[in-house]
């Protein structure tokens, strides 16, 4: 697994995420790891519009599809 060095962390952040470790019971390494789980899931779905994968890949599929396509004359 991939070691990570942050850097410059805001001492409010760390506070927070001591805080969700007490109150969950949890190493700040496995606090830390599950927030920033939570946080690419919650980044992705918003991205994505909450679109799975599959749909995700049809609509690339067909917007690159559609690029294709000869400009038209317009209206």
């Amino acid at each position: 697994m991939t070691d990570l060095v942050l850097r410059d962390i805001d001492p409010i952040l760390t506070e927070r995420i001591r805080r969700v470790s007490v109150a969950r019971g949890w190493t700040q390494h496995e606090t830390i790891l599950r927030l920033l789980e939570q946080g690419l899931f919650a980044s992705e779905h918003e991205v994505r519009g909450g679109l799975e994968n599959t749909e995700v890949d049809a609509l690339s599929d067909a917007i690159a599809a559609l690029k294709q396509l000869p400009a038209g004359r317009g209206f």
